[in-house]
């Protein structure tokens, strides 16, 4: 199982978009992972971080299916705080 992509990007004021495609290269189903995310501000510090279940993301299915790929998103809200960067890692909690 693996990030095959992910983005962050702002919308307006203090909301940003996250985006995330997971991809299992396994030959059996995987059951989804949550998300470690990691945001930070320009000068590379921690500002933020988030567990996020799949669910929160819209994942529907407990389950991503052998070979299969699942586009997830989520809006965020930062409170206030000036984000430049951001790292996800997958887990299970």
């Amino acid at each position: 199982l693996a990030v095959e992509s992910s983005s962050l990007v702002k919308l307006e004021g203090n909301l940003y978009r996250f985006a995330v495609t997971l991809r299992n290269r396994d030959a059996t189903a995987i059951m989804l992972p949550a998300f470690d995310l990691t945001l930070t501000d320009a000068q590379g510090r921690v500002v933020a971080r988030k567990m996020l279940p799949a669910s929160e993301l819209g994942a529907a299915q407990p389950a991503l299916p052998a070979a299969g790929e699942l586009p997830l998103q989520g809006v965020l809200d930062a409170r206030a705080q000036p984000l430049a960067g951001y790292s996800v890692e997958i887990f299970y909690p």
